[in-house]
């Protein structure tokens, strides 16, 4: 029973291991004061680390992949530092791997995914949703818009490139997204720069954190306005798009995202959680079609000029486009009318007079057009003031 442990124990150690290579384990015997003592051969180097009164340790790094028994030595390694320690080996593989990556962790939750599976299709959406998330936090890195499309700058590609999956976790259902923060060393003399990995994760909780917030007042004003800030700390349509699927083909899951930074000290950053229920995924997949300008605005009231009259031959109704100011944005909204309406604002063109009319206002890119119009007048000028 004892071998049997000790052979399971090995296992997961191994599991644990796995993302650590010589740059991360020397960085890591770097910073914990081990001294490097020279090369050990064409494959490994030993470390020292000296304590006054008692014997140095030892460790010997791996230092080439090509080595047939690379992952046995990093493995070999990490138990030696965890005796020096006084900790378990498992514990020193979780510190060496994230001192050095940033981790992002999303976590479903909803009864179908109790046991720690999701159904197939939805495991991999899930998946693709997961580097679509961060594609988009790149993205938003380098620059602020609403919405990107087209061709990704190199640097986005080779971030994205750079990411791994870890190990999931059995919790409801668990994808570990793993991004290197390893620092830019600019010289011996000056503190290391972040690297682009540090200011993905800091744009990232950023951009939730808004998110969050706009969700929040939308409920309350029902003015998707609010989500025009959080454009400005990297909120877009993509990255809507891609927390929207992260609540499933259906979209009836909720979602969790913990974000836990690397522990470099000098861009340390404290870990976030952000919880999304079932209800604000409708609120995240409207702030998105917002985002495309493609979007309802019920229940409103334009005013404005008639700018145009359109009737078909042999018909009663027509339709007239209206220049009228959406906020801060000057759209030409069109309206269709019934028979007595179209021939007022027949009179109203004539005249440039002022127009009013109600109805829920769907907005796109190119386009502005009153749905279900109801109210139509022509305002006089007691009527304006």
């Amino acid at each position: 029973m004892a071998e049997f442990r000790r052979l399971r124990e090995r296992d997961e150690l191994r599991q644990a291991v796995h993302e650590i290579g010589p740059h991360e384990l020397r960085s890591y015997l770097l910073r914990s004061g081990w001294r490097d003592d020279g090369d050990l051969g064409r494959f490994a180097s030993v470390w020292h680390r000296p304590e006054p009164g008692q014997l140095e340790a030892e460790v010997v790094l791996p230092t080439s992949t090509a080595a047939v028994d690379f992952r046995d030595r990093i493995l070999d390694a990490v138990v030696a530092i965890g005796a020096f320690e006084l900790r378990s080996p498992i514990e020193v593989a979780k510190s060496i791997v994230g001192a050095l990556v940033d981790l992002v962790r999303l976590r479903v939750f909803h009864h179908d995914v109790k046991e720690g599976t999701i159904p197939l299709e939805d495991g991999v959406l899930l998946n693709q949703k997961a580097r679509d998330l961060m594609a988009s936090a790149v993205l938003s890195t380098i620059s602020k818009r609403k919405h990107f499309s087209g061709a990704r700058p190199p640097e986005a590609t080779s971030y994205l490139d750079s990411l791994r999956l870890g190990q999931t976790e059995i919790g409801s259902y668990v994808v570990n997204v793993i991004a290197p923060s390893t620092p830019v060393p600019v010289d011996l003399e000056t503190i290391p720069l972040p690297g682009l990995s540090t200011l993905v994760t800091a744009n990232l909780t950023a951009s939730l954190e808004a998110l969050s917030g706009a969700i929040d007042a939308y409920e309350e004003q029902g003015d998707l306005s609010v989500f025009d800030k959080a454009i400005e700390r990297g909120a877009s349509a993509n990255m809507c798009d891609a927390l929207v699927g992260l609540s499933g083909s259906q979209k009836q899951r909720g979602f969790e995202i913990s974000i836990a930074p690397s522990i470099h000290e000098q861009f340390r950053l404290p870990p976030k959680t952000f919880v999304f229920e079932p209800e604000g995924v409708a609120r995240l997949a409207a702030a998105s079609e917002y985002y495309k300008d493609n979007y309802v605005l019920p229940d409103r009231t334009i005013t404005g000029v008639i700018k145009r009259l359109d009737r078909p031959a042999d018909e009663e109704w027509g339709t007239i486009t209206v220049t009228a100011h959406l906020g801060e944005i000057e759209k030409n909204v069109i309206v269709e009318l019934g028979k007595e309406d179209y021939l007022d604002a027949i009179t109203a063109h004539r005249a440039k007079e002022v127009v009013q009319v109600a109805g829920d206002l769907h907005v796109t890119a190119r386009t502005a057009r009153l749905l279900n119009p109801v109210g139509f007048r022509v305002l006089r000028a007691g009527d304006l003031f």
